[in-house]
């Protein structure tokens, strides 16, 4: 067969197609091979991906939460409580803080009203007799002087004070009854008063509330009541060096507990006490003298004996001229005229220690 050359009419048939028409054949045919492999590369693809386990959906990471900033530094708060102070009554005990260098204390007027014996115990663990300075009913604070040593406490100003801000309460830290330290928030301010969120105790009561410094802003005159200590300072300027008046030594109660070495140690053993009374019964007639046998009795110009209606409220009577024999021995005079009833005996010592016993004496027709 002759071969065609260029110039045969169907060679040059391919050779008349445009060139654009080839471009767009050529397009046309890699299409459609790369359809058909999507084809069939598409089924097998799709059934791992359904087969592969959701992706959870991922956490936002939590902001961590800063800690409350501590109101005090710990060196802060040694220095703070070295001016903190126990006060002791007849009945109960709460906490005082030392405001100058010449032994004022300033606490809560609901401590040393009313004629109460007090006892003074430092941070050391001595024991103080106690001149009362002054109170204020209407503030619910009082000032008292002892010769305790300790370092003066500076005063804040409570204005700075807002709705949840942290504050603490102090006590003294050689007392097993209470905490050191007790944190507490500031729930409302106003001019006259501020009101703590904490968890205190009566025996907080006359401590101060302190802010960042150790700065006193307040002092806890009741459960979560404090004055704030602007308005004290009235009252502070106007009792500094004033004398004072004596306060007769409040027994050491048996439920205050000292730390030791920072162990808790028992109240003195060596506490005065009222065994026995002879004669137990006496005559309402005549007056009588009778002698009281115990320990710890000590002579001075506050020497007395009290005797107390043990189920009255009316008939209490002084002893006539208390002598002390001994020390475990003294002796009083009973008057004459006295109601018939029961009475328990109360010592007052030379030094004003008070000496509440059980002790008995019945006055009879």
């Amino acid at each position: 067969m002759t071969p065609r050359k260029p110039g045969h009419p169907r060679f040059n048939t391919v050779r008349r197609l445009p060139k654009s028409r080839l471009e767009q054949l050529l397009a046309a045919l890699v299409i459609s091979l790369v359809l058909t492999g999507a084809a069939v590369l598409i089924p097998p693809a799709a059934q791992r991906l359904m087969a592969l386990p959701p992706s959870a959906t991922p956490l936002p990471t939590p902001t961590p939460t800063a800690p409350p900033a501590s109101v005090l530094l710990p060196d802060e708060l040694d220095r703070a409580l070295e001016g903190v102070v126990t006060i002791v009554n007849s009945h109960t005990f709460g906490t005082a803080f030392l405001i100058d260098t010449q032994g004022d204390f300033l606490t809560a007027a609901s401590l040393v009203g009313g004629g109460e014996s007090l006892r003074l115990v430092d941070n050391s663990g001595s024991m103080h007799t106690v001149l009362l300075v002054g109170i204020d009913s209407a503030l619910g604070i009082a000032q008292v002087r002892a010769t305790a040593q300790g370092r003066p406490m500076p005063l804040g100003n409570p204005a700075v004070l807002l709705r949840n801000d942290p504050v603490v309460l102090l006590s003294n830290p050689r007392i097993e009854n209470l905490p050191p330290a007790t944190p507490a928030v500031v729930n409302t301010t106003t001019d006259s008063q501020l009101r703590l969120e904490a968890d205190d105790l009566p025996g907080n009561v006359g401590g101060p509330v302190v802010g960042p410094g150790g700065k006193v802003l307040g002092v806890l005159t009741g459960n979560g009541t404090a004055l704030p200590i602007n308005l004290a300072q009235p009252d502070i300027a106007q009792w500094h060096g004033q004398p004072g008046t004596p306060a007769a030594l409040a027994p050491f109660p048996s439920f205050l507990v000292l730390r030791t070495n920072g162990t808790a140690s028992p109240p003195p053993s060596s506490a005065p006490t009222v065994q026995t009374v002879s004669p137990s019964r006496v005559s309402t007639g005549q007056a009588t003298v009778v002698t009281l046998q115990g320990s710890g009795f000590t002579d001075g110009p506050m020497l007395r004996v009290r005797f107390v209606p043990l189920a009255s409220p009316n008939g209490a009577f002084a002893g006539v001229a208390p002598t002390l024999v001994s020390s475990s021995t003294l002796t009083v005079k009973v008057p004459a005229g006295q109601v018939v009833q029961d009475y328990v005996i109360q010592l007052v010592n030379g030094d004003g220690t008070i000496v509440s016993s059980g002790t008995a004496l019945t006055v009879t027709p």
